[in-house]
């Protein structure tokens, strides 16, 4: 067995693994509808191929050692958008491909002709024609019924942009648009395609291919990796020929992608098809905390699966419960609170004056409510109405953190969140020694 603590929605990181069998790879852990937690993973075979066989009935989650319900079992890709950014190099080595045109002890595989034209090996496609087909025919492995793509092509500069789509013919126009030549200008195209997918809904992945070191980005190899993190975009890294392997590994783990090898461009569709299964073999996990106490904010998880006569356990992880989830924790402790000292208060509220005194203060001090946040989704400008709210309005965003404080009194307030970035929210209200429902909104820009 293996351990996770409950997490936040920030990206948690861990191998899955048997001893010589499958991987498994937690990519997040949200435990924002608590006291339901969901986990999202991949599962793949050593050789890299998806796991599609897991099942609800074969799975056990324990939470600090309690055994608790699964609700769920899902494979995420057949029902939530995947959505790809396609990173294509055509710069000017995209035209030549050393395999075909030397042999293993280098001698050449071209010849001339009488009038002193370069002849090319018969059969012979340079690496930039190999690259269109392969990634024509990697789109299609995906179902354009849910899943987007969107495609950056790249020389000295990034001159090729599709927003995503699910228009193939828009996809192979401009796939066969690109013409080798130029500089090599990786860096600053693997940020353009982060951009471009990065405020899409459900599985985000980079997949880019380049034959050469960068000469012509402004950015950096560590600017990439800030900004893919940043984004929670894994990027998957396919080199050709004469690259900086070191380099474009670095890039590919630090984002938790992969990083592919291969000499030679004739090859790139089975690379390009091993990718396609791994980013479709994704897993939705969805279990039932037994445990409703605030003052626990690490909890011991323990997941395994057992299928085909081998069983998958998870690695060890920690992080801590996200301000939310102990929002609500509290909550739910206070109102088992009140109902007990309530209760008791009322049954004997003649001869146990203590116990009436402390169900008259809880009646005192009224819970604030979020009744209303519109318009959700807002650009901006969002109105709250509420209930016994004197008080703190706090804005947290996904992962918990305090991004805005307003003070509130009344039962409506209209303000500015302009200054936010775009993303999912939550709204929630301190007031009266007491902290409200939370409200989920997101913010468009």
């Amino acid at each position: 067995s293996i351990n996770l603590a409950l997490g936040q929605t920030d990206k948690v990181q861990g191998k899955l693994s048997s001893l010589d069998t499958a991987d498994l790879t937690i990519l997040n852990i949200y435990p924002d509808s608590f006291p339901t937690v969901s986990v999202v993973f991949k599962a793949e075979t050593r050789k890299g191929e998806p796991v599609w066989n897991l099942t609800k009935e074969k799975m056990k989650v324990k939470e600090n050692a309690l055994n608790c319900n699964v609700i769920s079992l899902e494979q995420i890709s057949k029902k939530k958008a995947i959505n790809i950014g396609v990173v294509i190099d055509h710069s000017g080595s995209m035209q030549m491909d050393k395999t075909l045109l030397f042999d293993s002890m280098g001698q050449p595989l071209f010849s001339y002709d009488i009038n002193g034209q370069f002849v090319l090996p018969k059969g012979y496609l340079p690496p930039i024609e190999n690259a269109k087909s392969a990634v024509k025919k990697f789109v299609t492995s995906f179902n354009t019924k849910k899943d987007f793509i969107s495609v950056i092509g790249f020389s000295r500069i990034v001159d090729k942009r599709l927003a995503l789509t699910q228009n193939i013919g828009q996809i192979n126009t401009i796939v066969e648009s690109m013409q080798a030549d130029f500089n090599t200008a990786l860096y600053d195209a693997m940020i353009s395609g982060v951009d471009e997918i990065k405020k899409a809904d459900g599985i985000k992945v980079l997949v880019v291919l380049t034959d050469g070191g960068d000469n012509a980005s402004e950015a950096k190899w560590n600017d990439v990796i800030e900004k893919a993190n940043k984004e929670e975009i894994p990027v998957y890294i396919i080199g050709i020929g004469d690259v900086n392997i070191d380099t474009l590994k670095l890039i590919a783990k630090a984002t938790h992608g992969e990083f592919y090898y291969t000499k030679s461009s004739s090859s790139l569709d089975s690379v390009y098809s091993k990718i396609s299964k791994q980013v479709q073999a994704f897993y939705n996990l969805v279990y039932r905390s037994q445990n409703f106490s605030s003052t626990d904010t690490t909890r011991q998880v323990e997941l395994s699966f057992e299928m085909d006569h081998m069983i998958i356990e998870t690695g060890s992880i920690k992080t801590s419960v996200p301000k939310e989830v102990l929002l609500f924790l509290e909550n739910k402790e206070k109102e088992k609170e009140y109902i007990f000292y309530g209760g008791i208060g009322l049954a004997t509220i003649v001869v146990a004056g203590t116990i009436l005194y402390f169900y008259r203060r809880r009646k005192q001090n009224l819970k604030p409510v979020i009744k209303n946040l519109f318009p959700n989704p807002t650009f901006g400008q969002i109105t709250i109405e509420y209930e016994n709210g004197i008080g703190q309005l706090q804005i947290l965003n996904i992962s918990g953190k305090t991004e805005k404080v307003i003070e509130i009194n009344g039962t409506e307030t209209t303000f500015d969140l302009t200054d936010l970035q775009a993303g999912v929210y939550l709204a929630v209200i301190n007031a009266n020694g007491q902290v409200s429902n939370s409200s989920k909104f997101i913010i468009q820009k």
